[in-house]
């Protein structure tokens, strides 16, 4: 998935390069308005895709793949859920740490503000999904998002460190000393 928007960003910003060296601003700058919006949602997606994604591997790392555990995942925590799962207005991703229990709230909330790097991840993870929904709720030929495009693609690749860090805390093997595979690739 990141190698996807990697590909979509640069995709975008080889047709802005064309319209300016054939001398065609306008077109250019309309491409930019219209691509920051494609980015954001792009990006908002592909972040609620792995994270679904996560959450639904949870059951095999942490209940032996317990069927029924496994259905209730299925059925009532991932689907149409996603949205609550954090306060996207907040800078902070104390909600979706909670939801795991307070032990792993605590620790997940210490190592990020231990890591300067990482603060910042969740910051950019927050803002990106907060932008997301107030531009597919408020108006989205209208809405205005003052982040240029290369704004936006540097916010996606600090957000990827905050995905890896749910990936690596919540797939830990019960035993936490044997790290599990990923699903998927961060």
């Amino acid at each position: 998935m990141p190698a996807d928007i990697e590909t979509f960003y640069a995709s975008h910003k080889a047709v802005v390069d064309f319209l300016i060296a054939n001398e065609q601003p306008s077109f250019a700058s309309d491409t930019n308005n219209n691509f920051r919006r494609s980015l954001v949602l792009a990006i908002a997606s592909s972040f609620e895709h792995e994270i679904s994604g996560i959450i639904a591997e949870i059951p095999r790392v942490h209940a032996n793949a317990n069927p029924i555990v496994v259905g209730l995942v299925e059925q009532k925590v991932i689907p149409r859920q996603y949205h609550t799962y954090f306060d996207w207005e907040k800078k902070n991703a104390n909600k979706f740490f909670a939801m795991f229990g307070s032990e792993y709230a605590e620790l997940a909330k210490s190592r990020v503000a231990a890591d300067g790097d990482l603060d910042q991840a969740v910051k950019d993870f927050l803002a990106l999904g907060d932008t997301r929904n107030r531009l597919v709720h408020l108006d989205y030929v209208n809405f205005d998002i003052e982040k240029t495009p290369d704004d936006i693609i540097a916010m996606y690749r600090s957000a990827r460190k905050f995905v890896g860090f749910l990936r690596e805390t919540l797939l830990k093997a019960a035993d936490g000393d044997t790290e599990v595979e990923p699903a998927a690739a961060t």
